[in-house]
């Protein structure tokens, strides 16, 4: 019957605690959602990296877009095509299948003569039929709101009709056969694209490849005579045309990465299907067609989840390690606790296997109860601060990992619970002499080891060395962990009664011992990690933000192949050749200029210099500095901070060469060049001209940098001393020499589309720092910092449940001395001041201890942090201000709920002082 009572007990027990039951369900929620973060973090990754992919793509091929094709020749009619439309019906994750059909009679007709003309009015044009499902949701025009064929803009008005009136159709197959007539209604007039052929919409780019051509022009693609599938399949019977089927779908919309990776390999099973089937006349006109994006898009974004989840994976373990120390302090500190209840148990003749037993009882439903609010917090936490992606097939496992993680933590305590019953059973002989192990100077002797370790090595943090920050942090909350015994006050009771609080609060720091140096320590390193991790963020968000800035230089930049004189409509023409001395004479010539833009664009030129100083080529960009401060991508780093301010005082002094005199200087920024570090004037050689630079300003990084060191000059000056090899100019009979000297771009804030098109220019490449930002790297480092920063959250709350804990001991162990003290006069309110003005205090030294800490690893943040160590500008580690903020703010928490947990054991009757906790 004892047993039963001690059963029954034990499972509620562990809510019947008080502020330890809190203290213990925290504990489990921590482990619970470090082991459920984990599977939700990488699913909302891998959901937010694949809809980057799918918002990425340029539809202007069926094979990149998110989109399905397929043409198979399983019979002429349309009906025949039920059975594609239901295999693709079949495949998870696609849209209502649509059937189209384009006339591909011209081509199995070939080489024979083959006409099919549209005619109205005495006069014709060529098209082609073509069906869709509902023509009026596919086309922007007019409808006649009736059958018929939906005919193309510039069809329509040649032809002379408009919706309603009829047209005939009429197929010649041979040059002497009679054609074959058909009258029909036109059902409506619809737009066309910029090149005058193709309806307007994506969809209709997109068909591009498998729409008919022209008949007499196969480069061009032919007026489409646009209809339903049973009108255009009833016109092409009378016509005696043929149809080539075709089945199309999208992937649905919101789908996730796991859905689409189900849609293409159902796709793919879909293609192997009718690849096996040879066409049914073995004609290759109609040999399969398939044409699909979906499952490169999965490719592509399943290569950047595997570097995120090759980042994050050694994050989550480490994550679960936390969640496992926090459970396992919990455990041997209720061992120390709760020291005289297993003395009296292994007394009454319990077995240590029944007392660890006991202990996994009542912990069960506080496990319980952290587990759930462990996935809770882990979901809200992954939905609210996480990588923006949907959640919806992790949540059930995350669930399972959060209870097995849990289960661990509970076999934790039992385990802890049997050892220190088996302790009792088993004492240490009387004669043997316990020694303290002597923890804190180990912990200095490893983390300086470690430090030193990674600043000797040369080379970026790798594994294990990830750890330095925490064992530097911890090594630094040892060393503070003595300073509140330097606070201790005297022994003597001061006379005043108003610094007695003071003078209380001040002897008990000095008395806490090994406990209260290893709360100091946690709750530095708890801290301290929060504060890193934040910096971290901050810093590493900076320095991507400043790389994306130097590789990119804009927004949005362009190649221009002709120059900039395609920019400008009154662009200076090359001055003719001199009849006495042949080449045009050296000096600026009249008229030439920067092409004027809108506002938010600029035209920057790049070439190549070599300089005596060293056998290196380097890059000279030519800018106009007033423009290129607007323009141009700045970052947030100081590096770049330099370069605008040098910037912006070349736009002020720019040289004294200007549109009418070449003979004067120009000055250039200096951009990562060591070889001129000593010298003021740099000549240069630009093509077969020498030319001297004055030195305006040295910096390390620049917008635009490729990776070499770079003169930055203003552009009149520049091309004033280059004459009638600017650039600027525009080319008599060929490209002007300047033009072969430079590679001419068009840079913009914004994108280069609209002022390309209003100019009628097609660049040869662009560029922009939105695809900078989707690389891999930067999208893993990212993730891997966040979750990185969780984890300093956990450490944070284990700082705060330590301080709690301490707090909570501290207050029953003196619970008899702050009885007696309110009896002999210091009262009941100053002994609570005191108490709560030590926690206080301790806070404020672990908060001060953390920040020097992090202070202190700043120089190895390079190593710690940086993932590509050899892009510019350097990586940076700063304290972060808000982190500041918010690591005080936990502090602050900590010191209340320390403060807040020993009021309320205070308020006990008097008798519990002398009860056993």
């Amino acid at each position: 019957m004892l047993v039963d009572r001690l059963t029954s007990a034990a499972v509620l027990g562990g809510l019947r605690q008080r502020a330890w039951s809190l203290l213990i369900v925290a504990a489990f929620g921590v482990l619970a959602a470090a082991g459920a973060a984990g599977q939700m973090f990488a699913e909302a990754s891998d959901n937010a990296a694949f809809r980057v992919r799918l918002g990425e793509v340029a539809a202007a091929r069926q094979s990149d877009a998110a989109v399905v094709r397929m043409s198979a020749d399983v019979g002429p009619k349309s009906f025949d095509q039920q059975s594609v439309v239901a295999d693709l019906r079949r495949v998870p994750g696609l849209t209502e299948p649509d059937m189209t059909g384009g006339s591909i009679g011209a081509e199995l007709a070939a080489p024979k003569f083959w006409s099919f003309t549209v005619n109205a009015g005495g006069k014709h044009e060529r098209g082609r039929l073509f069906a869709v499902g509902t023509p009026a949701e596919e086309l922007v025009g007019t409808p006649a709101g009736q059958d018929g064929l939906w005919l193309p803009q510039p069809m329509a008005t040649e032809l002379g009709v408009r919706p309603g009136d009829q047209i005939v159709l009429a197929l010649q197959v041979g040059n002497r056969a009679k054609p074959v007539q058909v009258s029909v209604p036109v059902g409506g007039v619809y737009a066309v694209d910029g090149a005058g052929r193709l309806p307007t919409g994506p969809k209709w780019g997109l068909r591009r490849s498998d729409l008919p051509d022209d008949t007499e022009y196969r480069t061009l693609p032919a007026y489409l005579l646009v209809g339903d599938v049973p009108t255009v399949e009833r016109l092409a019977q009378a016509t005696h045309d043929q149809i080539f089927w075709s089945v199309e779908a999208a992937l649905a919309p919101g789908a996730t990465l796991a859905e689409a990776k189900r849609t293409a390999d159902g796709l793919e099973e879909v293609r192997r299907k009718y690849a096996t089937r040879p066409p049914a006349n073995g004609d290759d006109l109609l040999a399969l067609r398939f044409a699909s994006g979906i499952g490169r898009i999965v490719a592509t974004a399943q290569a950047t989840t595997e570097t995120v989840r090759q980042r994050t994976r050694p994050v989550e373990w480490a994550a679960n390690g936390v969640g496992l120390a926090s459970v396992l302090a919990v455990a041997l500190l209720s061992a120390r606790r709760r020291d005289r209840e297993i003395r009296h148990e292994i007394a009454a003749g319990m077995s240590p296997l029944r007392v660890g037993g006991l202990w996994l009882l009542e912990h069960l439903l506080p496990a319980a109860l952290g587990a759930a609010l462990g996935w809770l917090a882990a979901w809200q936490l992954v939905l609210r601060l996480g990588p923006p992606g949907a959640l919806a097939e992790s949540l059930g496992p995350a669930a399972t990992t959060g209870a097995m993680v849990a289960l661990a933590g509970l076999l934790t305590v039992g385990c802890v619970g049997a050892l220190a019953a088996l302790r009792r059973v088993r004492p240490s002989p009387p004669a043997t002499a316990r020694r303290p192990l002597p923890w804190a100077p180990m912990v200095v002797v490893v983390a300086l080891v470690a430090a030193g370790s990674l600043i000797s090595a040369g080379r970026s943090a790798k594994g294990v060395d990830l750890l330095v920050p925490l064992l530097v942090l911890a090594a630094v909350g040892v060393l503070a962990g003595w300073l509140p015994g330097r606070l201790a006050g005297g022994s003597r009771l001061p006379s005043a009664p108003g610094r007695a609080v003071v003078w209380l609060a001040r002897r008990r720091l000095g008395a806490g011992g090994a406990e209260r140096r290893l709360a100091v320590t946690v709750v530095t390193a708890g801290l301290g990690m929060l504060l890193f991790g934040l910096s971290a963020m901050d810093s590493t968000a900076i320095s991507a933000d400043d790389r994306i800035a130097v590789a990119a230089g804009a927004e949005s930049v362009a190649v221009l192949g002709g120059g900039s004189p395609e920019l400008d409509d009154a662009a200076v023409t090359v001055p003719p050749d001199d009849p006495l001395r042949g080449a045009p004479p050296d000096e600026p010539v009249p008229g030439a200029r920067t092409p004027p833009l809108p506002a938010g664009n600029t035209v920057v030129w790049r070439g190549d210099v070599l300089t005596p100083l060293d056998e290196f080529r380097k890059d000279l960009l030519v800018i106009d500095p007033a423009r290129f401060l607007d323009v141009a991508m700045w970052g947030h780093g100081p590096d770049l901070a330099a370069a605008r301010a040098a910037v912006a005082a070349l736009a002020a002094d720019p040289g004294t060469a200007d549109e009418t005199d070449g003979s004067g200087s120009a000055r250039a920024i200096v951009v990562g060049d060591s070889s001129s570090n000593y010298v003021d004037t740099i000549r240069v050689t630009v093509g077969d001209a020498t030319k001297d630079l004055e030195v305006a300003a040295r910096v390390n990084a620049f917008p635009g940098m490729q990776g070499r060191p770079m003169y930055v000059v203003a552009a009149t000056p520049m091309f004033a001393k280059l004459g009638p090899d600017d650039p600027r100019l525009r080319p008599r009979t060929r490209l002007p020499v300047g033009v072969q000297l430079f590679r001419t771009f068009l840079w913009s804030g914004t994108a280069v589309g609209p002022v390309l098109a209003a100019k009628g220019v097609v660049p040869e490449s662009a560029s922009s720092a939105t695809l900078l930002r989707q690389d891999a790297t930067y999208i893993a480092t990212e993730r891997t910092r966040g979750y990185q920063l969780a984890i300093a959250g956990y450490l944070a709350l284990l700082a705060i449940l330590t301080l709690c804990v301490y707090a909570q001991r501290t207050a029953v162990l003196r619970r008899p001395t702050d009885l007696m003290l309110a009896r002999v006069g210091l009262g009941r309110n100053r002994v609570q001041r005191a108490r709560a003005l030590e926690f206080v205090l301790l806070a404020v030294v672990g908060f001060a201890a953390a920040v020097a800490g992090v202070a202190a690893l700043a120089p190895l943040g390079g190593r710690l942090l940086d993932d590509q160590p050899g892009l510019l500008p350097r990586y940076a580690f700063q304290l972060s201000a808000l982190g500041l903020v918010i690591t005080f703010g936990a502090a602050g928490v900590a010191a209340a709920l320390a403060v807040a947990l020993t009021t309320v054991r205070s308020r006990s009757a008097e008798e519990d002082a002398y009860r056993d906790d």
